[in-house]
């Protein structure tokens, strides 16, 4: 199956090499690479048209396209300008500081193929320290073993919204492309933007078809704990902090999958401001501006699975 692989690149000039060096080694090499500069103020773009310029024999057939945004919008709005220029049956984004395990083309390719896949999940390496996510144990009744390391996901939707499951983060996620074609990632928004944009994705294969829905263990991809990164950015007023578009999407929600989600999301984004807000008072202020949010959250956490 053809595989086009979108990256977002906005500063990233001390990884990017790595995360292309993870590309040409793969035993089954991308049919196409779209790279979408998000306005980098860094040596990024230079470095990829160097590496390129470099590489370009070790990249096969592979179609390469290097998008060169005139705007800082967000990696977002860069994953929908790179999809828009795909024309793959498999699509995958690939964050500028993360990498792929060598295979991992080819065991998408096998399992899509072999088991008529619609969305796989991979589970994550986080680099240093190689610390595996998600743990399988809590997870075990909504998995069905189809192949080695690959697990049908059974009631996929209460399944993403546990609290030990990973989707949408690292940009863990193939999928056949004409799932996408009705979705788009929120642009300028980077707090759960992935998980919101996969979610979405999720429910239209379901509402369409049953729709075959797994999770790829293996550790095939590796995510950088990059120091400055948003999950541990520390914020001087709780204003800075964005509202998860999740929450704003589902807080009235009457779907119970949608309530599940939230909640789970909420619990997170009430833990993560408490976490790096700098002072008391800023986490009081956000506990107060956020009150009707709380008890919504509170409320979605008790529904019962």
């Amino acid at each position: 199956m053809t595989h086009a692989i979108i990256i977002p690149l906005f500063n990233k000039a001390a990884y990017i090499t790595q995360t292309l060096n993870s590309l040409i080694r793969q035993s089954k090499l991308p049919d196409e690479l779209v790279i979408v500069d998000d306005l980098s103020t860094d040596d990024s773009l230079s470095i990829v048209y160097d590496y390129l310029r470099n590489h370009i024999l070790a990249f096969g057939n592979c179609r390469i396209q290097v998008i060169e945004l005139t705007e800082n919008k967000g990696p977002g709005n860069a994953r929908n300008i790179g999809f828009a220029a795909t024309n793959c049956e498999l699509v995958s984004f690939l964050d500028a500081d993360d990498e792929y395990h060598p295979r991992l083309l080819e065991v998408a390719a096998h399992a899509f193929e072999v088991h008529q896949l619609d969305f796989m999940v991979l589970n994550i390496a986080f680099m240093p320290g190689n610390n595996i996510y998600p743990d399988l144990e809590p997870l075990k009744k909504y998995l069905q073993p189809l192949d080695v390391d690959l697990f049908l996901i059974k009631d996929p939707l209460m399944a993403v919204s546990a609290p030990h499951f990973i989707m949408g983060v690292g940009s863990n996620v193939i999928t056949r492309s004409k799932w996408i074609a009705a979705n788009r990632y929120e642009a300028e928004v980077q707090l759960n933007e992935g998980i919101d944009f996969w979610y979405r994705v999720l429910k239209s294969i379901l509402n369409e078809v049953p729709g075959k829905i797994a999770l790829q263990t293996g550790a095939y991809l590796y995510v950088n704990e990059v120091p400055g990164s948003l999950s541990r950015k520390k914020y001087s007023h709780f204003k800075q902090i964005e509202l998860p578009p999740i929450i704003s999407r589902y807080i009235n929600s009457k779907d119970k999958y949608d309530r599940l989600l939230m909640g789970m999301i909420g619990e997170r984004w009430y833990k993560h401001a408490l976490q790096n807000l700098s002072s008391n008072s800023q986490k009081i202020k956000f506990l107060w501006h956020y009150r009707s949010y709380l008890t919504k959250y509170i409320g979605y956490l008790l529904i019962k699975r």
